[in-house]
Formats: C-alpha cells, structure tokens, sequence
C-alpha cells in the first residue's frame, strides 16, 4: 500500500511534464524560419511594413506576410518572442485560394506551437467545419452581423481562433504575451 502513495506523485509529475495542453510556442525568428520550410510552395515572407502610431502596440515588432496567393497575414513579435499571428483572405475564393488558406493555417501551427502536421491538418479540419456551421446558423437564424467563430485553447496560455463572415475568413494564434 505504501509504493501506490508513492507512485501516484511520481506520475503525476510525469503525466504533467509530458502533457500536451502545456503549449510551447516558437521564437520569433524560428516561426518565421518554420512557416517558410513548412508552406515551401507559397513562398511566404516576412516584411516589415511601415508603421505610424501613436502608441498603440507599443514595444510590438510587426511583420507582414507576403504570399504567391491573396492571403493577408501579420505576425507580431516583443522582442525575439512569438505574441500572435493572423492571416486572412477576402471572398469570394475559389477552390485553390481555399486550400492555400488551409495549408497556411496548417503552417501557422506546426511553426507557432511545434505540433506534428496531422494534429495541425486535423484541426484546422476541425475548426473549419464548425466555423462554415456556426456561419450557416448565424445566416439562418437572421443575425445582424453573419458570422461563424470558433476557438480553441491549445493550453500554456495560448488560443487559436476562425471568424468566418461573408465578406472574408480569418485565422489567430495568440499567445498570453
């Protein structure tokens, strides 16, 4: 009886050290290096845009994506730490802006939180499905702005997030930065 008592903080530090819902975001520079390799094909870039503020987002280091495809993307960064990333395209999209889109966001996720691809590709999957039934409730039910959000916390202080409206599609990682 008296190895149990000690076995059970054993693995409950074990089962908590190993944990998924404890997110480890990248660096800055290491999302920026992940994003490029992972959506090889979409050429994707970070540029810094220029930028007049009065304040707002102070200490916030901005990066524009740049990509093949419409697909609008800021990455914000304090200092070398990852803060949050969004992309978003316009519609109407046809079949191929979609699936870029898709592969983005896929990209955002396995660079920002180390995940595998498949646990990238599923959720986004995931995600989208409820987002397009959130959106066709929203039309139905006659709402004053059509919408369709989804959230997800992947733990560690970190959310990921869709808001899908009629006019465009949007995706956000942010972190508790």
């Amino acid at each position: 009886m008296s190895w149990i008592r000690f076995l059970i903080p054993v693995l409950a530090v074990a089962a908590g050290a190993a944990s998924p819902a404890l997110a480890q975001t990248a660096t800055c520079s290491g999302f920026k290096d992940a994003m490029v390799r992972t959506a090889g094909d979409l050429k994707p870039e970070f540029v810094r845009p220029l930028v007049v503020s009065r304040g707002a987002g102070a200490g916030l280091d901005n990066f524009d994506l740049v990509t093949r495809g419409r697909i609008d993307g800021v990455l914000r960064c304090k200092e070398d730490a990852f803060v949050s990333f969004e992309a978003k395209i316009t519609l109407p999209a046809d079949g191929p802006l979609l699936s870029q889109f898709e592969r983005v966001q896929e990209a955002a996720l396995v660079s920002a939180l180390k995940w595998p691809s498949g646990r990238a590709e599923a959720t986004i999957k995931r995600m989208t499905g409820d987002a397009a039934e959130y959106l066709r409730g929203s039309k139905e039910r006659g709402d004053i702005v059509f919408s369709g959000r989804v959230e997800e916390h992947a733990g560690g202080g970190v959310d990921i997030g869709l808001l899908w409206t009629l006019t465009d599609r949007n995706f956000v990682i942010l972190t508790g930065q």
